[in-house]
């Protein structure tokens, strides 16, 4: 996961969203009683600390598994912020404010993004890091470089415009201290007119839609013998969050 690419103000702000989701969660321990496996649910604090066990073979231990597993992710994510920000002697303030900037696409959206639901049919063998079926290899070094920068995303999610069409776009991710998703298509083959005439209609119905690249879209582009790096993608992708964190935090200055 690398978080020297982006700057202080994400760091800083994504470590107390992450504290602070965990805060809000019950804590989450696996144990034995009795000789048999329990996870056992913490909640409240001090003298009202709550404490329910599932045992093993119920549909409660199963969805405290679930539970648990996702409690030990985000630790384990505020954990490596945390250590990026000591790395970086930063001062943490009690909390950063971020007026957001209203779209259809925020956090709710992507919770509610399905992967691969186009219906297109695919025939490649590539797989993403994610493990989403995709179509070139471009794509799999897009998807490559959206995880090693330790970002969620989902693969050619359903996209309603404004004129009425559906679109599915290469990727989409969330950045959800500022309560944005953002797009990512990857144009493999610019040097084909066929497939450029195809790409052009798309992006130029998102814009008709409002989704204007360098604001809600990245567009990354090659050539059928060339295309960018993992690193130098992972660069755009990084400054491209840097400039969303840091355009609506300094709304605030």
């Amino acid at each position: 996961m690398e978080l020297s690419l982006f700057c202080d103000t994400y760091i800083i702000a994504e470590y107390l969203r992450l504290k602070k989701v965990l805060d809000d969660m019950p804590r989450y321990n696996a144990g034995v009683h009795n000789g048999i496996p329990v996870i056992r649910e913490y909640s409240g604090s001090g003298n009202k600390i709550t404490v329910k066990t599932a045992h093993l073979n119920t549909k409660t231990y199963i969805e405290y598994l679930k539970r648990l597993t996702l409690f030990k992710q985000y630790n384990s994510l505020k954990i490596i912020y945390k250590n990026e920000i000591n790395r970086r002697h930063l001062s943490i303030p009690s909390e950063f404010k971020f007026i957001s900037e209203p779209s259809e696409f925020d956090n709710k959206f992507w919770s509610q993004a399905v992967p691969c639901s186009n219906g297109r049919k695919n025939d490649t063998d590539y797989k993403d890091e994610y493990g989403y079926k995709v179509r070139s290899r471009g794509e799999i070094i897009v998807g490559s470089a959206l995880k090693d920068l330790g970002l969620e995303a989902k693969f050619e999610p359903l996209l309603s415009l404004k004129n009425g069409k559906v679109k599915s776009p290469d990727y989409v991710f969330p950045v959800k201290i500022i309560n944005r998703c953002f797009f990512i298509e990857f144009i493999g083959m610019t040097d084909d007119v066929d497939y450029m005439n195809r790409n052009y209609g798309k992006t130029d119905e998102y814009m008709r839609s409002g989704i204007l690249p360098n604001r809600d879209l990245i567009l990354i582009c090659g050539k059928e013998n060339w295309i960018p790096t993992q690193g130098e993608i992972k660069r755009i992708i990084a400054s491209f969050i840097n400039n969303a964190v840091l355009r609506t935090y300094n709304k605030n200055e």
